[in-house]
Parts: C-alpha cells; structure tokens; sequence
C-alpha cells in the first residue's frame, strides 16, 4: 500500500488545510465527471478519497502515523496493537510499528500470529470478521491481559434505492440468545436458588431495538460495524459488536453509478425535434423543471448537479442524469413511412471504416 501522504503529495507534516487543499485540487482533477469516467483516473480519483478519508479525520491520522497500514483496517482495535508492541518491547527492546515515519520492524503477519498464536498458546481460535474487500478483523476471544469479549451479532439491513441514496435513521429489532443479565450467565444467584429470570439455564432471549443511522449513498454488501452493541461479556468483559450486511432493493426506475444516480425516459419524435419541458422529482425528493433542448437525440443527457448520492468532507456530490430515448410507433403506417422519408432528407450519416447501408 502506497503512503498516504504520498498520494495526496503533502509531507506528514502537513496541517489540516494543508490536507484539505491539496485533496480538493486533487478530487478536481480526476473527478470521473472531468476525465470521462477514464478506468485509471478512476482509480486515482478513489485512490485519492480513501487517502483523504484517514488523513482527513484527525483521530484516524493519529492512529496512521502511528501503526502505518494497519490502522486502515476495518476493526483494527489500537489497545491491542499497543500490547503487542509492549509485548515485544518487553522480549527485546526497540520496537516501532511499520509506518511511523519510516520506521520497519515488524510485519501485520507478526501481529496477527501474536494476537490468534501467541495470545491464546497457539490452539485458541478467536473470531474473525471480514469487513469487505479489504479485510479487516475482529477480536471474539480473549483480549490481551483483559476479561473475555462478548460475541459479535450478526444482521441483515433491507433499504429501498431511495434511502441508500438519501441516507436514513432507522429502528432495528434484535432478537438472539444471550448470557441472562439477572444472574450473569451463571443460573443461580447468590444465596437465592434458581435465577427466576432465566430459570436456571443462565440464558436468555433478549429483545432489544436500536436507532442506527445509515450514511448517504450506502452500497449493497456493505458492512457497518456497531461498538459494543453485540452480546454481553463476562464480568468485567466488553460487549461485543454488532454487524449489519446491507442489502439495497432495486429501483423500478433508477440505478447508480458510483455516486451518481441515473434514470432513462422515453420521448416522442415531435418532442425531440421541437425541445419540451420535463416536470420530474429527483432522488432527493425536490421537484423540478428542466428543459429538453430542440434537436434532441437518441441518448442526450440532461444533468442535475448534486442531487445524487451526497457528498461528505472526503468526497463530492454525485449528479442526477437524465437519458432521453427516442419512442418510434410500433406501428408503420404509410403516413408515418412518408414522414420519416422527409425527417432523413437532410440527414448525413457518417458510418465508422468501410459500413455502408446497402438498399
């Protein structure tokens, strides 16, 4: 992985503004919408936000400069990065994590092995949750010198198009068995018999609901990571987390292409030729006009800056588009053959290499 202060060309350094312009001068630059949606630009351009998405985030910069890579993860957990380096600090002295200004000693293989070998005498298994692409990992085990971690929930989130693109506040219901919080999981209470709220079983079905709220422009397969809001812990122990899939519902009409938000809309000839006006209510749910200009062709598009998936401090606004396709009658009558004799009178088509229309 490339460094990120290298990426957005700032010396480590650098001050916030300092951050701020050079990923704007950037994001201009190589915006899909200024470079034609070119592949490589393309990935430059998210090169460039994910760059700015841990640089420009002071909490997250603080954890780069000091674990490097590792701190990019998803469910990269600092407390138990900074055991393993006390760890090895105490077995040989002079350590420094990959990362911290060029500092090179150790391997993420090295902390890994450390935190699923070492920590649990090489048979432990600790829980590992992949968080996409990237990787990530999540400790459902024992942490280092701590009490046990609770279990990681796992759910499902259906959204309609509208309020992945929007964003939203929802109410989720969790329903799963758990450690029963009157006794703590072990069945009895203290100089009381038979814990009555679980029966003795020291588990429970536990029904709760929780206000989670979904960022603008959310993809299908996501992943959100909740702390703390997964199964209870043992004495003393952390809650573990819960994490939701998200799964987007088409939409009968639009789609979305990056953080753009596309639909297609039929016109008639006579429209196209004469130019219209088209009342419509974009994905952000305002209502507008927007002029369909004279001698409109088969795919113009009409664009609606903004109203697409929202922008945040890492990354621009996407725009609503507007495709026009031309509607022919499905029936050819002699009358409409005539018309369109006359509507290709003054038509020159200019036909790539060595195509010709052969009568």
């Amino acid at each position: 992985m490339r460094d990120l202060y290298q990426i957005l060309g700032v010396e480590r350094t650098a001050s916030s503004d300092e951050i701020k312009k050079a990923y704007r001068k950037l994001a201009m630059k190589f915006h899909p919408d200024r470079t034609d949606n070119d592949p490589k630009k393309s990935d430059k351009f998210k090169e460039i936000s994910a760059a700015f998405d841990v640089l420009g985030d002071p909490e997250k910069r603080k954890l780069y400069d000091e674990f490097g890579e590792l701190a990019t993860r998803p469910g990269f957990d600092p407390e138990q990065a900074r055991q393993y380096a006390h760890a090895r600090e105490a077995s040989g002295g002079g350590f420094r994590w990959n990362g911290g200004q060029g500092s090179s000693v150790h391997s993420t293989d090295d902390f890994l092995k450390f935190i699923f070998g070492d920590m649990f005498g090489g048979g432990g298994q600790a829980g590992f949750d992949d968080l996409g692409a990237g990787g990530g990992f999540g400790f459902g085990g024992s942490g280092f010198g701590s009490a046990p971690r609770g279990r990681d929930l796992h759910q499902t989130l259906n959204l309609d198009f509208l309020q992945a693109i929007r964003g939203d506040q929802l109410e989720i219901h969790l329903r799963y068995q758990d450690r029963c919080p009157a006794c703590g999981g072990r069945g009895a209470r203290r100089g009381a018999g038979a814990c009555q709220a679980c029966g003795g079983q020291g588990t429970q079905i536990i029904d709760r609901t929780l206000k989670v709220r979904i960022p603008p422009g959310a993809d299908d397969g996501r992943k959100m990571r909740i702390r703390h809001q997964g199964s209870a812990a043992a004495a003393g122990g952390t809650p573990g987390d819960l994490v939701l899939t998200i799964r987007v519902q088409p939409h009968p009409y639009f789609t979305r292409k990056d953080r753009d938000v596309l639909v297609t809309v039929p016109i008639t000839v006579e429209k196209a030729l004469k130019g219209t006006k088209l009342k419509l209510e974009t994905p952000l749910g305002k209502v507008i006009r927007l002029t369909v200009p004279p001698g409109s062709q088969q795919g113009t598009q009409l664009r609606v800056p903004g109203h697409g998936v929202q922008g945040n401090d890492n990354s621009l606004a996407g725009d609503f588009i507007i495709t026009l396709k031309i509607q022919l009658p499905a029936r050819i009558t002699p009358a409409l053959a005539e018309a369109a004799r006359l509507l290709s009178e003054d038509v020159t088509l200019e036909l790539p290499g060595q195509m010709q229309y052969v009568e």
